[in-house]
């Protein structure tokens, strides 16, 4: 559905993607791994049209994207749900939910209606302010904002970042009933415990590049990324 090849991607002269090339399949999870500053907020960005790549290429469902703008990628079927939520402080949750279908004409108050029975929690809350939610209740909001544009592609950076955790498994059983529901999602995470259950293909990006790619197995095999990620080794 995705495919990435040789992306670069830069803050005036500074490089944050220096080359990378990686694929996320129809109907997967996909998650990326790596410490902060590797790239990976960025490469999210630049997929989503926020950030305009260097050189390289974007391709999904078989058509480049790379030089569109993010309304028209939001458009094309790819959401974002950003790092640290970002919801709309001052606009209540169902305001945050309308500013997520923007781009349609007609039928989201039936979306609304699905999401609110997902997410129960926001139906109790529809006319609170965002900004004063709790974290959990954030990217809730986050996660069922991005779903009102009923995206094929749900990108998602660092959605358990912050929660208790509690919150991270409801996050992440969400995660897995969207998936079930049929939507493709390439998820960047620094919980790989919790990653390891729901995602079918892992890669881990350092320094602006991709240094790993494979399943879940031959992550869990590796034995520098279980030591960094899963804090274990097999001695």
């Amino acid at each position: 559905m995705l495919r990435v090849h040789d992306l670069v991607t830069a803050y005036g002269k500074i490089e944050a993607l220096k080359g990378v090339s990686l694929e996320v399949a129809q109907g997967s999870i996909t998650c990326l791994l790596g410490p902060n500053g590797a790239g990976k907020t960025t490469l999210m960005m630049t997929i989503a049209g926020v950030l305009k790549p260097k050189s390289g290429s974007i391709r999904f469902s078989e058509s480049e994207i790379s030089a569109l703008p993010a309304h028209a990628i939001v458009s094309r079927g790819i959401a974002l749900v950003p790092e640290n939520r970002l919801v709309f402080p001052t606009m209540t949750v169902l305001e945050n939910l309308h500013a997520g279908a923007y781009q349609r004409r007609n039928g989201f108050a039936e979306d609304i209606e699905r999401l609110f029975v997902r997410f129960p929690r926001l139906k109790e809350r529809s006319e609170q302010l965002a900004g004063t939610l709790s974290g959990g209740e954030q990217q809730m909001l986050a996660v069922a904002r991005a779903l009102m544009s009923r995206p094929k592609l749900l990108l998602m950076d660092e959605p358990s970042l912050g929660l208790a955790p509690l919150i991270v498994e409801e996050i992440f059983a969400i995660i897995a009933e969207l998936h079930r529901d049929g939507t493709t999602i390439f998820l960047v995470e620094q919980n790989a415990h919790m990653a390891l259950k729901v995602a079918h293909r892992f890669y881990l990006m350092e320094q602006g590049r991709v240094t790993f790619s494979g399943d879940p197995g031959s992550l869990a095999e590796d034995e520098v990324i279980r030591r960094a990620y899963l804090g274990s080794s097999k001695n």
